[in-house]
């Protein structure tokens, strides 16, 4: 019998307890689809108000088909059931406040259905590739910054200390959990020369020195920028690829925020156009019913070139447009925020605005075989609007 099992190749015992419990090989989890977008977008990006990530289902429940939509409305919980969909993916939470009690139907019919719900929300918003990208390649501007670099997490330095010829290895353990990235550049860091000291006392193991005196060396000092959600994973491994018994290093919050997210983006039109003649393509390339223009002054035959533009609401970045952009592209504009705004703005809708990352979201997925489909905005209780 142990020459039998000896020679399995590896997986196979799993794969025997998988079919045992009537699971098949390359099944698709939900637990997979979670984990994987939580790496495109980590949950610890989300601001603290927010609520994101996986709320509702069975994690081992196996995945088919994925509905994509922006909310988990009645229409879209309706669409996933006539389409046999497993999970449906949102981009705003689903369950945003606490609940004490499971009476609501639309929880119910998602449970009697066996519907997982997962949702990515200002984790989406302030990566590259989420809302706001996805909102200014339908509007077609390039040269892309952020209007902030705010977000969820906090970025940390660390300091590590480290023997010269164990500098390569450390670097590139911290480099292959993400540390060291500094807008579009990686592996950044900082290192030089340093003098220190340590006597290894009782109980120790030192790989230099011995018990009791002192062991003056030269080292060399590693600095590198890390994000909070990172950080437990990046120590664990420098300290794995560290041959010190005990590592010295630091950790230091920074002020500063990572270039790497952010709210909001400012970018160029190809060539200039008139403001009203912007006003209709932000229309036109949204499919939206209607947008509203607030000229704040200007003529509409005014030119603009330079863009800024936030999914959603947009209304805590005005200020920080000023002086940066042309026109401002959001929604949920308020009465005085329109009447006390320097600079035009675009009101082209919430749900308009945010849209475009249903298809964001299907090429993040594209690494998976499974039908996925999406609540169109037809489909969308949004539609009931009617313009008088």
């Amino acid at each position: 019998m142990l020459g039998i099992i000896g020679s399995f190749i590896p997986g196979t015992l799993s794969k025997i307890r998988n079919k045992e419990l009537g699971m098949k090989d390359n099944m698709i989890k939900v637990s997979d689809i979670v984990a994987h977008l939580n790496k495109i977008a980590n949950p610890s990006l989300a601001f603290d108000w927010d609520n994101v990530g996986f709320q509702l289902g069975d994690g081992n429940q196996e995945v088919k088909k994925i509905l994509l939509t922006l909310d988990v409305t009645e229409n879209a919980i309706n669409k996933a059931i006539r389409e046999n969909v497993d999970l449906i993916i949102s981009h705003h939470p689903f369950i945003f406040k606490p609940i004490s009690k499971i009476t609501n139907p639309i929880y119910l019919k998602l449970i009697k259905n066996n519907i997982s719900v997962f949702c990515a929300h200002t984790n989406l918003d302030v990566i590259k590739k989420g809302v706001n990208f996805a909102l200014a390649e339908k509007l077609e501007l390039s040269n892309l910054k952020f209007i902030s670099n705010e977000n969820g997490s906090t970025l940390f330095q660390v300091a590590v200390y480290v023997p010269s010829d164990s500098m390569v290895k450390v670097a590139d353990a911290v480099f292959a959990f993400g540390a060291g990235i500094i807008g579009n550049y990686s592996n950044c860091m900082n290192d030089y020369e340093v003098s220190g000291q340590f006597m290894p006392v009782e109980g120790s193991n030192p790989v230099l020195g011995t018990k009791d005196k002192l062991e003056k060396v030269v080292e060399r000092k590693l600095e590198f920028f890390v994000d909070s959600f990172k950080l437990p994973k990046v120590i664990e491994e420098m300290e794995k690829a560290h041959p010190y018994e005990t590592p010295a290093y630091a950790v230091y919050p920074q002020e500063k925020q990572n270039e790497n997210f952010g709210l909001g983006l400012i970018g160029e039109l190809k060539q200039e156009m008139t403001l009203e003649d912007f006003a209709k393509t932000v229309k036109k390339n949204l499919q939206a019913p209607f947008v509203k223009l607030w000229r704040a002054g200007k003529p509409a035959k005014s030119k603009v070139k330079r863009i800024a533009v936030c999914g959603g609401s947009g209304t805590s970045l005005l200020s920080k447009v000023y002086g940066r952009a042309d026109v401002f592209v959001s929604a949920d504009f308020t009465y005085h925020t329109v009447l006390e705004s320097r600079i035009p703005l675009i009101d082209a809708g919430h749900f308009y605005t945010e849209n475009p990352v249903l298809k964001n979201l299907r090429e993040m997925l594209a690494k998976f075989d499974l039908e996925i489909i999406k609540l169109e905005a037809v489909e969308h209780e949004i539609k009931d609007q009617i313009i008088i």
